[in-house]
């Protein structure tokens, strides 16, 4: 009996690996023949079925001794481990498949660097995500359950088909020793999953020596004013607006780019201009760019912004604040996302306009299924212009497009699709690059109308009375994402252009420089030209713009390719990327170069960055406290205070905090509701419901000023958020303040005048006062 018994399982655990590895295998197969590289798709087909089988056969074999044990006990019950086990390694690799099918990336470790509200976010910005496009997962889930179903191991055969799934096992053994070995969307995951948990394991016990505490600060020395020779300055500092365009690679932007002709503007502009045409962001994706632009700031775990409590250091909006400039920032969509609100804040940027103060003559864009970024490129353009008006100070403004990003919406987009349909007819570009195009049109007209958005607004800014005295400055934040890449670097490949009335001569710098060299360099110029003191000591990863009118660098550039994952290195003209060396050349194309002592010395500069990275933003060793610009409004909790906050949020960590906080408010605990409301603002400045119920908890603790105080930073930030009039009426009216209700309700009728129930609500809370107001 114990033998049949045996025999059985064996034949099932075979047949098993055979119907798990030949699901695996055609699901990647189509993959890979829909959307990998063409250039070798026979070959990495090949390799990928034998991969998938093999990575079945360790599925099955690490599963067997538990089956055999359950087996002893009930057949079906371990027959149903390896039915559920299979299930969902293929439900994985299909999500996995479908996600490479959308972005044209591997997902990896970088899943861990979002939160669970913003990967909802992110997936429901899919331009593809309708029950129907998931039509592999429902087929493939046929597949496996036929597999299991009318596969037969006769006896016979299970020595031959056994002995396949063992060479299948030694097939993977081997390509894990290889320098570009093939692997499924699901083992990259795996891989790089594993390999972020062991880094993060790893970096708990990074440590420095105490001799050299601050290992990034060095003298200011290195930064020359290349600015300054270029620019014929005038006597007042000049007005700097920035300008970082989502999604704008080098790709798709040039006259020498990949995909030529859709940012016809900008192409022009760049030839009477100073730009770099070899210049790099230093991450893949767009929470590393203001770190970078504004900080020139190491990385941290995922994503300097996402640190807990910020490190010390020094930042472009800090310096010039320093040197009288009023700070803005501009952004269509909300600036919680990526915690940039956070870091602005951190910074003192004085005015911040996001998707929560536009006003209502602006219009925001939606998709089909009702989601939406936020405004459009043209209205964040036509609120910049509102809003940047002369002032007897400079100025520093900084903005962020949104439009280039999918879904892809945007005003006017059927005009912009017939301008693009005209473009790819008559582009001389090659069949299989306008193939390519094709099947993205809505991006093509994403970038002809960012691009003609930024020209209206250049347009119409020079009627400023201070355009004369204004530098732009125009980059990038990554390469957009949904087009096919041609190699590991063309992602971080981006313009930068600046522009100026000032301007001497325009030139084409060739030298290699990345987002970490814009700040040391704009410093320079307001230093040396406006004589304001240079900092002695700075702790910036970047040096400066290069300016060589020739191609080479001179600098090794870190690069996180995605949150959690820094991993990919330029130094001179040599890029590391995945272990795998490439040459740089003049057209900022790759090859690939054989290893030897200069991929040892490339990899020991990227792992010596990487402890460098780890040990300054965990340890607050950026730069020493004495030399940084401390932060007032940085909220900072001791001990004592974790405690209560553990004490209400750990035990119940599926709960929202904020109805924690609510709760707990309820309850007349007011120091300890005020406590969670603090900690969850640190985090989300623009947390409304958070901040109201603040403001409510110092009204019932009868704190007039900071309820008001409170209230009022809610309206201001967000003029359309009812609840905040609401509640500050309420505190008018236990504080007999008819004057100031009076105002408020003025204000609250203009700011929503497009919604009559809470105009009506308004009326109540007035009849409440005298009616002499």
């Amino acid at each position: 009996m114990n033998k049949v018994s045996n025999k059985m399982s064996l034949r099932f655990l075979i047949k098993s690996g055979m119907a798990i590895g030949l699901t695996l295998a055609l699901a990647d197969l189509l993959t890979n023949i829909l959307y990998g590289d063409k250039t070798s798709l026979v070959l990495n087909s090949i390799k990928l079925i034998f991969y998938d089988f093999g990575i079945a056969a360790l599925i099955v074999l690490v599963l067997s001794p538990f089956f055999l044990l359950l087996s002893k006990l009930h057949f079906l019950v371990a027959k149903s481990l390896i039915y559920t086990i299979g299930f969902i390694v293929l439900i994985a690799s299909l999500l996995l498949n479908k996600y490479y099918a959308t972005t044209h990336l591997t997902l990896g470790s970088d899943l861990y660097g979002y939160s669970i509200s913003d990967i909802k976010m992110i997936v429901s910005t899919s331009s593809d995500v309708s029950l129907l496009s998931f039509w592999p997962i429902f087929l493939f889930v046929g597949v496996f359950i036929a597999a299991f179903r009318f596969l037969i191991i006769k006896e016979k055969q299970k020595i031959w088909v056994g002995a396949f799934l063992l060479l299948a096992i030694g097939f993977c053994t081997f390509e894990s020793f290889s320098k570009k070995p093939v692997q499924s969307n699901l083992s990259f995951f795996v891989k790089d999953s594993l390999s972020y948990l062991q880094s993060s394991k790893s970096a708990k016990s990074v440590t420095w020596d105490t001799t050299n505490p601050y290992p990034l600060l060095r003298d200011n020395n290195k930064t020359e004013d290349l600015l300054g020779k270029y620019l014929n300055l005038k006597p007042t500092k000049p007005n700097i607006v920035m300008i970082v365009v989502e999604g704008l690679g080098r790709d798709f932007s040039g006259d020498d780019a990949e995909y030529p002709g859709f940012t016809p503007f900008l192409d022009s502009l760049a030839n009477q201009s100073l730009s770099w045409t070899n210049f790099v962001s230093n991450a893949g994706r767009s929470f590393g760019a203001l770190p970078s632009i504004l900080g020139s700031l190491p990385f941290g775990k995922n994503g300097f912004l996402d640190l807990e409590t910020l490190p010390d250091h020094i930042s472009l909006i800090n310096q010039l604040k320093k040197s009288n400039y009023k700070t803005a920032y501009f952004e269509g969509g909300d600036a919680d996302f990526d915690r940039k609100l956070k870091y602005l804040m951190h910074e003192g940027m004085e005015s911040i306009v996001d998707d929560n103060n536009y006003g209502t003559e602006y219009k925001k864009s939606t998709s089909k299924d009702g989601f939406s970024w936020g405004y459009p490129d043209s209205e964040i353009f036509r609120k910049a212009l509102n809003d940047i008006k002369p002032i007897e100070q400079p100025r520093f403004d900084l903005i962020l497009t949104i439009s280039n990003h999918e879904p892809f919406v945007f005003n006017d987009k059927e005009k912009f699709m017939a301008m693009a349909e005209e473009k790819l007819i008559n582009s001389s570009m090659s069949g299989n690059k306008k193939s390519v195009l094709n099947k993205h049109k809505d991006i093509i007209a994403a970038l002809l109308y960012t691009d003609a958005s930024i020209k209206e607004f250049m347009q119409k800014y020079k009627s400023n009375a201070n355009y004369e005295n204004t530098i732009f400055i125009i980059t990038g934040d990554h390469r957009l994402i949904p087009i096919p890449q041609k190699d590991e670097i063309c992602r971080y490949h981006v313009p930068l252009i600046i522009h100026s009335p000032m301007l001497i001569k325009a030139e084409k710098f060739k030298g290699i420089s990345s987002h970490m060299d814009i700040m040391p360099s704009v410093l320079a110029l307001i230093n040396n030209k406006y004589g304001e003191k240079r900092i002695d000591k700075v702790p910036w990863i970047g040096t400066g713009l290069s300016e060589s009118l020739v191609f080479n660098n001179q600098k090794d550039i870190p690069l996180s390719r995605y949150k959690g994952a820094v991993k990919d290195f330029v130094s001179g003209n040599k890029f590391l990327s995945d272990k795998t060396l490439y040459e740089i050349d003049e057209k900022f194309e790759l090859s690939e170069i054989s290893h030897g002592e200069e991929y040892d010395k490339i990899e020991n500069k990227l792992a010596h960055f990487q402890r460098i990275n780890t040990y300054v933003t965990q340890n607050n060793k950026i730069i020493p406290a004495n030399l940084a610009d401390k932060k007032t409004n940085s909220q900072s909790f001791t001990k004592e205070q974790l405690v209560i906050i553990d004490k209400h949020l750990k035990a119940k960590s599926e709960e929202d905090p904020f109805m924690i906080a609510r709760e707990v408010a309820f309850k007349k605990q007011y120091d300890e509701a005020l406590l969670l409301c603090n900690y969850i603002i640190k985090d989300s400045p623009n947390h409304f419901d958070c901040r109201t119920l603040k403001g409510r908890i110092y009204a019932w603790n009868g704190d007039f000023e900071n309820a008001e105080t409170e209230l009022k930073g809610v309206i201001d930030r967000s003029p359309r958020y009812k609840d905040a009039y609401s509640a500050i009426l309420d505190l008018y009216w236990w504080n007999d303040k008819p004057q100031q209700a009076k105002e408020l309700a003025k204000k609250a009728r203009e700011n929503i005048n497009d919604d009559a129930d809470f105009q009506k609500s308004v009326k109540m809370a007035m009849a409440r006062f005298d009616k002499s107001i």
